[in-house]
């Protein structure tokens, strides 16, 4: 508990440094003088003091890895849901603090080669893992708390993913999700030390507990991250938060919604397809999201009664993309069959 302790206090004074010296300013009596060499001086240190890590989730589909990737760059940009297969393809989280960038590579959840042809799943399934993997700094396996059948043991597809040079060569931390659903602690020691335990698992560097819905234990987690980065120049500009356009988050948050709202397989049946895009001169954005239905019968169930399906996916969808590009956003919705 001592160890704890002192490690999470020289984390939190590293970050406070990092702040004091990302806010330093230089005075001068001469304010032509003054602007010039400011701002020489501060981008040659930048330069100089730059540092980046990229960290590669892992996880089974459905643990909460894109929830987690958008609480630690406090924003919506990947698409969320309570159904399996979200997320379809790796997508880049760009979080900057200071002088230090983290990117995050957020990836669909791992699946068998059988589980791929059954459900007639995108190559994106299998390959974008190793694809991460090949240039990540960090690994972190993303475990279900929740889950009493598979929390006490990695998932094999993870397993053979991770061959013995890649665990030799990038540090692998455990990242226990939905902590907050536990309500006997032993029980939540008792299957992290069976995880971490285990013959089969890695040598995990570090643990985390937390819970990617509340926020809890994230923010110990993105400071670990921080202070983890290594000097190197930056691979994304300052303001760039995504690998993705606007447009591809605005979809797929619609796709997101309409899994959260739609029973069954229903919702993976249809066609969402961005129509219209207009960044208007406030900053503000106008879309058209066109939702192409199988037959009529679909189309009824999500445009019937006053307070309709669509309508709702409308609102919660709007929610999302205001603080995923924080401004306004109007969206509508054309239900199509």
């Amino acid at each position: 508990m001592l160890f704890t302790i002192k490690r999470y206090s020289i984390r939190a004074s590293a970050r406070y440094l990092r702040q004091c010296f990302s806010s330093t300013i230089c005075i001068s009596n001469d304010p032509q003088e003054f602007t010039l060499q400011s701002n020489e001086n501060r981008t040659s240190i930048r330069r100089e003091a730059e540092k980046s890590l990229k960290i590669a989730f892992l996880g089974a589909p459905n643990v909460g890895k894109s929830t987690l990737v958008n609480q630690l760059i406090k924003r919506s940009i990947c698409p969320v849901s309570c159904k399996v297969h979200t997320t379809q393809t790796k997508a880049h989280a760009i979080y900057c603090e200071g002088d230090i960038q983290l990117i995050f590579m957020d990836t669909p959840g791992m699946v068998s080669l059988t589980e791929c042809k059954k459900f007639k799943l995108a190559d994106s399934f299998r390959k974008d893992q190793k694809t991460s993997l090949n240039v990540a700094d960090i690994i972190g396996i993303v475990q279900d708390a929740e889950n009493i059948y598979t929390r006490h043991k990695i998932d094999t597809n993870i397993l053979e993913l991770l061959t013995e040079d890649t665990r030799k060569k990038i540090p692998i931390i455990l990242v226990i999700n939905k902590v907050d659903r536990i309500k006997k602690k032993e029980v939540l020691l008792d299957f992290v030390y069976t995880l971490t335990k285990s013959k089969k698992s890695p040598d995990f560097y570090d643990v985390f507990m937390i819970s990617a819905l509340t926020g809890d234990g994230v923010d110990d987690l993105r400071t670990y991250l921080l202070d983890s980065a290594k000097p190197r120049a930056w691979e994304y500009e300052g303001h760039v938060y995504s690998d993705n356009t606007c447009q591809d988050i605005i979809w797929q948050t619609v796709r997101a919604k309409l899994l959260d709202i739609l029973p069954n397989e229903v919702p993976y049946r249809l066609l969402v397809k961005l129509e219209h895009f207009d960044p208007a001169p406030d900053d503000s954005v106008n879309a058209l999201v066109s939702i192409t239905c199988p037959n009529k019968r679909i189309a009824r169930l999500l445009t019937r009664g006053r307070n309709n399906r669509i309508g709702q996916v409308a609102v919660m969808a709007e929610q999302e993309l205001r603080h995923a590009f924080r401004t306004l956003v109007r969206l509508k919705l054309a239900v199509e069959s």
